[in-house]
């Protein structure tokens, strides 16, 4: 069996919008291990302003005692909400990156296209010069057509961590962001593929064996094992990552050539 990494879950229980009970960590945990995965990196949301960290490291703290007892590893995090606030959060060191590392997990307002929020690069400038590196989450929610790759292209330049949704790929979401996902690893910027799992139930549980045959299927075993297992692994290690290659474009019409 493959051992996956999942770098984005919301499995800590009653603290944010993600398993609401320890009963339902535990059933998350016990599908998690059953599937494969045995390292999650707990990520609930970090609104600035709104947000506790000691609430969020207490629970940390009890999580990986009770996912000790699934045989799977816990790794702490956080998902940054970048908005204004967040600038002085992260000034402050008001934040929380992947443990022993100095890469932070954050998101913009899914509700909102990327191009309408006015402060996007701000946030990411102010960890960069903080020696903090910004793993973006789920970059294909952020437009609400379709994705600009120049966008994705220049914050991988910037050295920022693109991650995919596992949903967005199996077509659980809208055909929208299906598509963008897709776009993103066919040009070869993506880095990680996690479960953002927020449910035992429904589209947003913790599995990747599904999301990881998927990927072999369209574009390959060697970049479905990069994308679910290796460089999961090497950024909660702090490893340096591995660049996926990009899917070769078909040749149009060349069924003319002799």
């Amino acid at each position: 069996m493959k051992k996956f990494v999942d770098i984005h879950s919301h499995v800590a229980w009653d603290i944010d919008d993600g398993i609401p009970s320890i009963a339902e960590c535990e059933k998350a945990l016990e599908i998690a291990y059953d599937d494969g995965i045995r390292m999650i990196a707990s990520t609930p949301h970090l609104i600035p302003g709104r947000t506790d960290l000691d609430v969020i490291a207490k629970r940390q703290k009890q999580l990986k005692d009770v996912a000790k007892e699934f045989g799977i590893q816990i790794r702490t995090g956080a998902e940054l909400f970048m908005n204004r606030a967040s600038l002085n959060a992260i000034a402050q060191g008001q934040i929380r990156p992947y443990e022993g590392t100095n890469r932070q997990l954050c998101e913009y307002d899914v509700r909102r296209d990327l191009s309408e929020i006015e402060y996007a690069d701000e946030p990411l400038y102010e960890m960069r010069v903080r020696g903090i590196t910004p793993v973006i989450a789920h970059v294909e929610r952020y437009f609400k057509g379709d994705i600009d790759l120049d966008v994705v292209e220049n914050w991988k330049d910037q050295g920022c961590i693109i991650q995919i949704n596992r949903t967005s790929l199996l077509a659980k979401g809208n055909k929208t962001v299906r598509n963008n996902a897709w776009k993103v690893i066919d040009a070869g910027l993506a880095d990680l593929v996690a479960t953002d799992t927020h449910r035992t139930s429904g589209p947003r549980i913790p599995v990747l064996s599904d999301v990881y045959e998927e990927i072999a299927d369209r574009n390959g075993e060697e970049v479905a094992r990069i994308l679910c297992i290796d460089n999961p692994r090497a950024l909660l290690e702090g490893e340096e990552l591995q660049q996926i290659p990009a899917k070769p474009k078909k040749r149009r019409f060349g069924w003319f050539r002799r």
